[in-house]
């Protein structure tokens, strides 16, 4: 069995927004490498990131290096630079060999803050580049899949990406679970999901800091770390189960990715109690009926939902036996710094998974998640 790695990420580095790549009228702005107190970060426009400490705090986990010093992120990491970047695909290979990963779809590290900029067209330009050296980058190899990005602040750039990624051959577009304040069923959106639906591409939601109210609620890596990170993804299925988007594009296949899958059973009970309460109370308030058509177990039946799973995840049967055994795919998180090596045996040793779920889980799922 081929194992297909739902989830892996690549490090950007100066060359994602060289001139190769960036729009011409873009490339004085440009993100840029910087060295403060011996530590590195990305400087875009006047912000510097990653920001590990203060009022919303992250750690999106790059840059790798810098004229030949390695990040505080990367110095312990097992994985050589060529790896961490893709610089050199053959490194990667070797890598996800070591770990007994046969295919990789690859998300970024740069874009899980969001919002980078303030200018909607500069931050569309940013994803243009970025999907056009991601794209170069794993020509070389069918091991390596990619996942485009856009910037939901400029629709008519994401509209043209979506397309420009389906001709240079990702197989999905990832975006995170808010856009700033607004929720992903927001009708401005919708041309956007269109444009995925029409393309056949798949819509990847992953955990990243989107929400910046949420965000600025906190000052110290810890607790930054988990709320502000993990609960916009929440916020992202809330809108998808709630807000009519699936009942619009029916045939429009949704991944969530990065979370693990503990959330599934406390989210899908409310989501389901709250679907029976408000067409109760719909009955007599029209304006407060639901504007889902179905009840969440419905949309997940269906089969364009899919979760994803940590290897470690205590719930992974009870949430098979809700959900379905080919709803669930897996992913590495390779090559950050939290994740754990060696995943694949470690799930492949579990007794409380059949082997058959294992199968769906490790490749049958990914593979239909992505049409690879």
């Amino acid at each position: 069995m081929i194992v297909i790695d739902a989830d892996a990420h690549v490090e950007e580095s100066p060359a994602t927004f060289s001139d190769d790549y960036l729009d011409p009228a873009f490339r004085k702005r440009r993100p840029q490498v910087v060295n403060s107190e011996g530590r590195l970060y990305w400087r875009v426009e006047d912000q510097i990131y990653p920001r590990l400490f203060g009022r919303g705090c992250h750690n999106m986990g790059t840059p790798a290096h810098h004229e030949g010093q390695r990040s505080f992120y990367t110095a312990s990491k097992p994985e050589s630079i060529e790896s961490i970047e893709i610089s050199h695909p053959e490194a990667r290979l070797k890598d996800m060999a070591d770990e007994d990963l046969g295919v990789q779809v690859i998300y970024p590290s740069f874009f899980l803050v969001h919002p980078l900029v303030d200018d909607p067209n500069l931050g569309a330009a940013l994803c243009g580049s970025y999907n056009r050296w991601l794209a170069d980058t794993t020509s070389s190899t069918d091991q390596l899949h990619w996942t485009a990005v856009v910037d939901l602040h400029n629709i008519p750039a994401s509209v043209a990406q979506v397309r420009e990624a389906k001709r240079l051959g990702a197989v999905a577009v990832m975006i995170l679970g808010t856009v700033g304040e607004r929720t992903l069923d927001h009708p401005s959106f919708f041309p956007f999901y269109e444009a995925l639906a029409k393309e056949d591409l798949t819509l990847a939601v992953h955990v990243g800091w989107s929400c910046p109210p949420l965000s600025n609620m906190y000052d110290h890596l810890y607790p930054g770390t988990i709320i502000p990170f993990l609960v916009p993804l929440l916020m992202g299925f809330t809108a998808m189960i709630t807000g009519g988007v699936l009942d619009r594009f029916p045939t429009l296949r949704v991944a969530f990715l990065e979370a693990g899958c503990l959330w599934v059973h406390f989210l899908m009970d409310r989501l389901g109690h709250r679907f029976a309460f408000t067409n109760r109370f719909g009955k007599s308030i029209p304006e407060a009926a639901p504007r889902a058509a179905v009840s969440p177990a419905e949309y997940m039946s269906r089969g364009n939902l899919f979760l994803s799973t940590e290897v470690e995840d205590p719930l992974l049967p009870q949430v098979l036996e809700l959900v379905g055994d080919d709803r669930v795919v897996f992913g590495s998180d390779m090559p950050h710094g939290d994740r754990d090596r060696f995943a694949v045996r470690e799930f492949n040793k579990r007794q409380d998974i059949s082997e058959s779920a294992k199968e769906k889980i490790l490749n049958a799922n990914p593979k239909r998640l992505y049409g690879i």
